[in-house]
């Protein structure tokens, strides 16, 4: 069964927008985004976001599949993500998450 996904492109972003829903269609990304906007779990000292090695320990999956998951989220704009010495940090994008609920009632 396919899953038909129009894009409202009357903005400009229909593609990011897109993207960004089918980031947040798997639970484990949700579940990332989520803590990523817990404050004060973060293991390098960061009061927000937390480093890949975090995540990896709270999601129980490798360092691979968490990769893979940031990738995704980074893309569509969700996360970001800096070099912390030999440590990843990610953070959540609060603006675009915002932006991307804010949208999604409008088009429904």
């Amino acid at each position: 069964m396919a899953i038909f996904i129009p894009m409202n492109t009357k903005n400009g972003n229909g593609h990011l927008f897109t993207e960004q829903l089918r980031a947040v269609a798997d639970p484990t990304r949700r579940r990332i985004l989520k803590m990523l906007g817990e404050k004060g779990h973060c293991s390098i000292g960061e009061s927000t976001g937390l480093c890949a090695r975090d995540i990896e320990a709270k999601i129980k999956l490798s360092q691979p599949t968490i990769s893979h998951h940031m990738k995704i989220l980074a893309d569509a704009g969700l996360v970001t993500g800096q070099r912390r010495g030999q440590w990843m940090w990610y953070r959540r994008d609060d603006t675009a998450v915002r932006q991307m609920t804010k949208r999604f009632r409008e088009e429904l």
